[in-house]
């Protein structure tokens, strides 16, 4: 294979899903740092669409979401695709976090948060959803 045959890797993708315009800014320049693409969805049924028609490698899911809830919206995301990194956000709904957790999230994300730890969750989710793409590959 000559080298101008080899395709470059493809960019990793991050959803992110928050009704709120100044996080998703937010997020989209904290984000920008890293070799990533972000999609966005304003709510749950536009996450789980988002999902369906071209699984991103990680979602970062607010929980409290208007016409689908965040909690909702993991359910259907599971259904779809069980290993993709989703990472909980929210600011105070705790008793959800716990819910989320105990359906295989990846992690929590707090608000207000500190963008170096974004980072670094995101990262090592990303390395995750390789990790598992790999290994799907090799058991082909």
């Amino acid at each position: 294979m000559q080298p101008s045959e080899i395709s470059p890797p493809r960019r990793r993708r991050v959803l992110v899903v928050d009704d709120e315009p100044a996080f998703v800014e937010l997020m989209t320049d904290v984000l920008a740092g890293l070799p990533v693409t972000v999609d966005v969805a304003e709510n749950g049924r536009e996450a789980v669409e988002a999902v369906r028609r071209d699984a991103p490698d990680v979602v970062m899911l607010d929980i409290n979401l208007p016409v689908m809830s965040g909690l909702e919206a993991l359910k259907h995301i599971r259904e779809l695709d069980p290993t993709l990194p989703v990472l909980l956000v929210t600011a105070t709904d705790y008793r959800s976090v716990s819910a989320g957790l105990s359906a295989g999230v990846f992690g929590y994300l707090p608000k207000p948060m500190d963008v170096h730890y974004v980072t670094q969750l995101v990262g090592l989710a990303l390395r995750s959803r390789a990790d598992d793409v790999a290994r799907a590959g090799r058991a082909r």
